[in-house]
């Protein structure tokens, strides 16, 4: 039994497995790969894996707080951040992660300091305060980048009495690095005798807290020890004495690279290789089906003649033989032929004979109409006449043509 596919139709339905093929292949191996460990990935409200802060996020929301995403630039922070919280949450690279956490431009940095200024809360978690806040010096804990996770984790006593701590004597920090520097504005928070993981400083009207690591609101963090306590201690404290709802707590999403757009969230995960394949599916579908199912026509066939080709050709033939004197002569001749009918002259009839029944039957009064049967009638008997002096005398005639009522005048175009 023959196959119900030719050639052609195998052909590409070859094509379109192979790339098909290819597409998979890509999506298996370039597509983002689910955090399997904590400490992997970015602190991100979006993600629900260990090191995601989903569940911090949703908390505040569930508790009456306004918790939401801030995908904007800083320079679009509200004017007026009294009792407003930033948590910018970076990834700490003491675990020795990739980080996807992009760093801000002077301006940006300046907004934020704006921000603070002006009375807003900023919580900083990471290693690089000074790239967003302008100050601070980190050290993170390269020795601990092959700790196991487990044994990662470590508990800090509270150093300092404040409504910051008052909840949590203890906190619990992933692999965490140690704050370096001071100029005598922060204050340490949490820590033990060799180093500090918590600090904070007043800036003006508002205040700045740096953690070594974002474990407290991460989704596996949270339920350490003293980590919740001490967090909604920090939302506490930026409004104290006032409702959850007139607290506002802004998880940065801007320098985790998604920038309000719903593509730029996909862009992250394998849906932009679904919608490849799906469109490359689609393609040689209609391929496919347009081969089998298309009506049938024919291509119009161009005309290759013009209306005016037999003048052009007649043209160029006077132009090439150079016979101005034969275009005159037909034209003279043809004018000559329909005015004497018109008259009811016989064709012996001179021009000056011609010139005086045109003013005496037609009662024409104007000059030049005898000159012109002159220059005809001399042109025709020359062997060589310039084209220009020969297209003249044609226009002449036809012109007088049209006021004697040989021809009718051409119609204007409508416009």
């Amino acid at each position: 039994m023959p196959s119900a596919l030719d050639r052609g139709d195998r052909k590409l339905l070859f094509i379109g497995g192979a790339i098909l093929l290819t597409l998979i292949t890509a999506t298996v191996f370039l597509s983002p790969i689910a955090d399997e460990e904590e400490g992997q990935g970015v602190p991100t409200t979006y993600s629900t894996t260990a090191n995601g802060t989903q569940a911090a996020y949703l908390l505040l929301r569930e508790m009456g707080y306004q918790s939401e995403r801030w995908e904007k630039p800083p320079s679009e922070l509200p004017d007026d951040p009294a009792g407003t919280i930033l948590i910018l949450a970076g990834q700490s690279t003491s675990r020795g992660g990739d980080s996807a956490q992009s760093f801000p431009d002077p301006h940006e940095r300046d907004a934020l300091l704006h921000f603070v200024r002006a009375g807003g809360w900023v919580i900083y978690t990471g290693d690089f305060p000074f790239l967003f806040l302008g100050t601070g010096s980190v050290s993170p804990n390269w020795n601990r980048s092959s700790t196991p996770l487990a044994d990662a984790n470590q508990n800090y006593g509270a150093l300092t009495p404040s409504t910051l701590t008052r909840d949590a004597a203890k906190i619990t920090l992933l692999g965490s690095g140690r704050w370096e520097f001071s100029d005598g504005n922060q204050v340490p928070l949490y820590g033990n005798a060799d180093e500090s993981v918590v600090v904070t400083w007043r800036l003006e009207k508002g205040r700045v807290l740096w953690w070594a690591a974002p474990t407290p609101i991460t989704n596996s963090g949270i339920t350490r020890e003293g980590n919740l306590a001490f967090f909604l201690d920090c939302v506490l404290a930026a409004r104290p004495g006032t409702r959850p709802a007139e607290t506002i707590i802004l998880w940065d999403e801007y320098f985790h690279g998604y920038r309000g757009s719903l593509w730029d969230y996909f862009q992250k995960t394998p849906v932009p290789w679904a919608l490849y394949q799906l469109v490359f599916v689609a393609v040689f579908v209609m391929l496919a089906y347009s081969r089998r199912s298309g009506p049938l026509s024919h291509r119009a066939a161009e005309s290759r003649l013009s209306p005016l080709e037999f003048v052009d050709t007649l043209g160029d033939l006077y132009r090439r033989a150079q016979a101005g004197s034969s275009a005159v002569r037909v034209a003279y001749q043809r004018f000559r032929a329909l005015l004497l009918r018109r008259l009811a002259l016989s064709p012996s009839t001179s021009n000056a004979q011609l010139d005086a029944a045109v003013r005496e039957r037609l009662g024409w009064k104007q000059p030049g109409f005898m000159n012109v049967l002159q220059r005809a009638d001399a042109a025709q008997r020359q062997e060589e006449v310039p084209g220009s002096e020969a297209l003249t005398i044609v226009q002449a005639l036809e012109h007088y043509e049209v006021l004697f009522g040989l021809k009718q005048r051409p119609k204007e175009e409508k416009r």
